[in-house]
């Protein structure tokens, strides 16, 4: 009789592998090999399988007919895609965020751009070696933003489709480019507009700021990591 798999390891084991695909660890396109997992991890095949299932239905791997698993390959089209749908959704997030907005929220975004604000200065130091730790409180200040819309099915689907799309951004700040550091002062003065029309309940403003931030910052690190062209969003 087969053991049950346990919930708590195949969401632990899930969380490291999903971690180590957004960080570039498991490089895009990698097949993932179950049996290095099982000895690597000390895991079950089972708990391998599922863990796989549920990375598959996120979007992080795909399932190849009898061949297993393989990691999501780069695609221009897929960050684009990503960061569109993304944009959308974030921008109705913060229209509802704001329309409720409360004390309790103006504050945690004020303190989210606040940590951000810190992790921005290091990455105008060493951006390479900056760049995750500024991901995570850039991740946070956007969450925080639409953390009061009442939605937790949005917010979730944002903060899945913001981590598809980490390994992109974090490529490209490995990366050395000669407007590098005004494209991180521009993505610092667009943060601080944001938080303000957030506080200001300036919904058509903060929205629109809010996509052509998200476009335009996907657009960047597309230009860097496949050697494309970068043709900034009008308005931006």
């Amino acid at each position: 009789m087969q053991t049950p798999v346990s919930s708590t390891v195949t969401s632990d084991l899930s969380a490291k592998l999903r971690r180590d695909i957004v960080l570039g660890v498991i490089p895009p396109g990698a097949r993932l090999n179950i049996e290095a997992i099982k000895r690597e991890r000390k895991v079950s095949h089972p708990t391998i399988r599922e863990a796989l299932a549920h990375l598959a239905g996120e979007g992080y791997v795909t399932a190849e007919d009898n061949k297993g698993f393989r990691v999501l390959a780069s695609s221009l089209d897929e960050l684009h895609d990503t960061s569109r749908l993304r944009a959308e959704l974030e921008q109705l997030g913060l229209r509802w965020s704001i329309a409720r907005t409360s004390t309790d929220w103006r504050s945690s975004v004020v303190a989210a751009h606040h940590a951000l604000s810190e992790a921005e200065a290091e990455m105008a130091q060493d951006p390479a070696n900056a760049a995750i730790a500024w991901d995570e409180r850039n991740r946070q200040f956007h969450l925080a933003l639409i953390g009061n819309c009442a939605s937790p099915r949005l917010i979730q689907t944002v903060s899945t489709l913001y981590d598809l799309t980490r390994r992109y951004r974090l490529m490209a700040h490995a990366e050395t480019c000669a407007d590098q550091v005004e494209w991180l002062r521009r993505s610092a003065d667009e943060h601080v507009r944001l938080r303000d029309h957030a506080l200001a309940g300036k919904a058509d403003a903060a929205c629109a700021l809010l996509g052509g931030h998200i476009t335009t910052s996907a657009a960047k690190a597309g230009s860097i990591v496949f050697a494309t062209p970068h043709t900034p969003e009008p308005g931006t």
